[in-house]
């Protein structure tokens, strides 16, 4: 499995937990308070994890660009 197979597994569990926890928060408003609220937050961590992973892999990325434009200027 190279990084972007392991990159996309995450993302759609990070999907899945997110779809549950909006489930929950859904079915429980009526009924469970705690339980709606907590489902709220499950959704939101879930898609700020999404985000951070993200700006984690855009960041490396530019970074690796960064160092190769440098190495082939060094080269010539």
């Amino acid at each position: 499995m190279n990084s972007f197979d392991k990159l996309h597994d995450i993302c759609t569990r990070l999907e899945h937990i997110e779809s549950n926890a909006e489930w929950i928060a859904r079915s429980m408003v009526h009924v469970d308070n705690s339980a709606c609220q907590t489902g709220t937050l499950i959704s939101v961590l879930a898609d700020e994890v999404r985000g951070k992973i993200l700006d984690l892999v855009t960041e490396l990325e530019k970074e690796i660009l960064e160092s190769q434009g440098s190495l082939s200027r060094q080269l010539q």
